[in-house]
């Protein structure tokens, strides 16, 4: 994510942005064909916790309209759903009759990646980004629990 973040103002944003989705979703799909073949309890959670998140579809809207949706339209179609602001201030220009004219400093220019349309349509590109990220943490947490690599946090 930090890369993404750092390419803003680049021509690099697009690539990386293709890069961050894909990612984000391949975290399923090495689940199913790298962790699951490990076999036993965590093959069961695995197949377990796929099941559930595919009989709430389409909740959660995080993994079904921005994951799934994103890389689908990414990888497949080529149609990136974010969109890079830029916005130049240019500094005010005085000019006076008496010929000493002045300018202002030009305010900083500023870089806004949002998401174009859909559930999460002009929201922050890098904060919906964090809600999978986060999404992702808690479906691992509970796969792993569920085969036993992990005990349940104390609350």
């Amino acid at each position: 994510m930090r890369d993404f973040e750092a390419a803003g103002p680049t021509p690099y944003w697009r690539t990386r942005w293709t890069a961050l989705t894909a990612l984000l979703r391949a975290v399923g799909h090495v689940l199913d064909k790298i962790d699951a073949a490990r076999g036993g309890e965590l093959k069961e959670a695995i197949a377990q916790a796929w099941a559930e998140l595919n009989k709430t579809k389409p909740e959660p809207r995080i993994f079904w309209d921005f994951i799934e949706q994103e890389r689908n339209n990414v990888l497949k179609i080529y149609e990136v759903g974010a969109r890079l602001n830029t916005t130049l201030r240019p500094g005010t220009v005085y000019m006076s009759r008496s010929g000493q004219d002045w300018s202002g400093p030009s305010g900083p220019t500023t870089y806004e990646a949002f998401i174009q349309s859909g559930v999460y349509g002009g929201r922050d590109a890098l904060e919906v980004c964090r809600e999978a990220i986060a999404f992702w943490q808690r479906y691992l947490d509970r796969i792993e629990t569920a085969a036993g690599l992990k005990s349940e946090p104390a609350v």
